[in-house]
């Protein structure tokens, strides 16, 4: 059985995580880093992928899982699309919430 790859957490570079537990780990090394957490940012195309957000912009231009995310959008033809029925199901049920794109 091989090793399982190493990542390297972006709040605190001396851990070193397993990429199957490394959703987790970011998710509670933000809690214990807040101060960190307020200048990094997460990519909108992998959110495993946490960057500072001064070169967040940079990253997501050149992010590997870009093209994955935008070719899945093109297939689905109905998303960003607010349907009449779905205006009037949150006006029935005074609702104020805007259609998400």
């Amino acid at each position: 059985m091989e090793p399982e790859a190493l990542e390297t957490c972006p709040y605190n570079h001396h851990h070193r995580i397993p990429l199957s537990r490394f959703q987790y780990h970011l998710a509670s090394c933000r809690r214990r880093n807040p101060k960190k957490a307020k200048k990094m940012a997460s990519c909108k195309y992998n959110a495993c992928h946490v960057v500072p957000i001064k070169k967040l912009e940079e990253h997501e231009a050149a992010c590997v899982n870009k093209s994955t995310v935008e070719e899945e959008d093109s297939l689905s033809p109905l998303k960003g699309s607010c349907t009449q029925e779905r205006n009037e199901q949150a006006c029935c049920n005074n609702i104020t919430r805007a259609c998400v794109f």
